[in-house]
């Protein structure tokens, strides 16, 4: 386009329009707070996302700013800008994008770039290596460095905005010792408990290392901690995001010998979070469910769910959905009806539904939905 803006350029002009709507972020955070921990609240979050045509900001692959922190900057407004112009109560937030593989960094190992896809974890370490490593010998590598270096250039460039930094993309222990150890860990579950567990105490330990360095960095980290540009964890209900999609693919004894009692160790660590996981396992969404310290579930997958079903196991062990309940946006109001509905228990709406509509399309999504929620709530008085 011949209105394509430069690097810079786009940085200022996309920082300036997000410090616009600043005020509007703390109270969707507040509002998210109070709904996280099962509060009642005189409106229901929505976190829309407005479409916004972004051709005038330049557009890099993940190869392209994986060690350049203005292009990750850049690449990570646009998300950031599509939140904040929903209006609503998706708050805006960057990170270092920088793959599932990041945390591996901290193993010595390092990630393959693409030009069309996330990095890539091609490397492992073999049984020797693995067992002969303790805990407390992981360390910051170059790589991971990089990543804490976006942290620090993202929060000085957005100081005074409003818009917040989020941590790394962290996976569970399992996908995390699966990254680690490779496809050889699906016959390590059934062969070597005493492997498992090593790797999966390495794997803890590398989560650890890697939220609390981000965090170090993450300004007011110690009340709030953001992630995915839409939610907003407060921090006295928990921190972290743990990906189980290795989860899915493995057997309930697995699950429950293994997966579930790593979730509770991690989410103890920073008094809760929430997990995300692709795929659909029966079993490891019970484990979710009977986890006291899961605030709620992103599916990243909701079309494989039973989302009637999973949304209302979700209401009653007072846990929220986060995230989108639907692959594609369906008509607005028949929707929105339904998944409030079966997302009411306890005189609450246990969600934070992500949404996206065209611009022109946001103030009457959001009056939908308030009005969906009003509807509902004087139906059941």
């Amino acid at each position: 386009a011949e209105d394509m803006l430069t690097v810079r350029e786009s940085i200022r002009e996309m920082t300036d329009r997000l410090a616009a709507r600043g005020d509007q972020y703390a109270r969707a955070a507040s509002l998210q707070a109070r709904v996280l921990r099962g509060e009642e609240t005189d409106t229901q979050p929505l976190l829309l996302s407005a479409q916004l045509d972004l051709s005038r900001y330049p557009d890099f692959s993940p190869k392209e700013t994986h060690y350049d922190p203005e292009k990750m900057l850049c690449q990570q407004l646009r998300a950031a800008l599509c939140a904040a112009e929903g209006g609503r109560e998706a708050v805006p937030s960057v990170r270092p994008n920088m793959g599932c593989g990041i945390v591996h960094a901290l193993f010595g190992l390092t990630q393959q770039l693409f030009d069309d896809k996330m990095p890539w974890l091609q490397e492992h370490l073999d049984r020797d290596r693995i067992m002969a490593l303790e805990p407390g010998e992981l360390t910051v590598t170059p790589e991971f460095q990089m990543a804490l270096t976006h942290i620090e250039y993202m929060a000085d460039a957005l100081k005074g905005t409003g818009v917040l930094v989020y941590p790394v993309d962290i996976q569970g222990a399992i996908d995390t010792a699966h990254l680690l150890m490779g496809d050889d860990m699906f016959y390590e579950l059934y062969d070597d408990e005493e492997y498992m567990d090593h790797a999966i105490a390495l794997s803890e330990a590398a989560i650890i290392l890697a939220m609390d360095e981000c965090m170090k960095r993450i300004p007011a980290s110690d009340t709030t901690v953001s992630h995915y540009s839409a939610f907003a964890l407060p921090r006295d209900k928990g921190a972290i995001k743990l990906s189980e999609d290795t989860t899915t693919l493995i057997s309930r004894e697995h699950i429950r010998r293994y997966a579930a009692p790593a979730l509770h160790r991690l989410l103890s660590h920073y008094g809760g979070g929430y997990v995300h996981f692709c795929g659909k396992n029966e079993h490891l969404f019970d484990a979710v469910l009977d986890e006291p310290l899961c605030l709620g579930v992103n599916f990243g997958n909701p079309d494989m769910q039973d989302m009637d079903e999973a949304l209302r196991r979700l209401a009653s062990s007072r846990k929220c959905l986060m995230g989108p309940a639907s692959v594609k946006t369906e008509i607005a109001k028949p929707y929105f009806s339904k998944v409030l509905r079966n997302s009411y228990s306890d005189c609450r709406f246990w969600c934070l539904l992500q949404y996206s509509c065209a611009p022109d399309q946001v103030e009457a999504v959001s009056r939908l939905w308030d009005d969906a929620a009003a509807s509902h709530r004087d139906r059941v008085k």
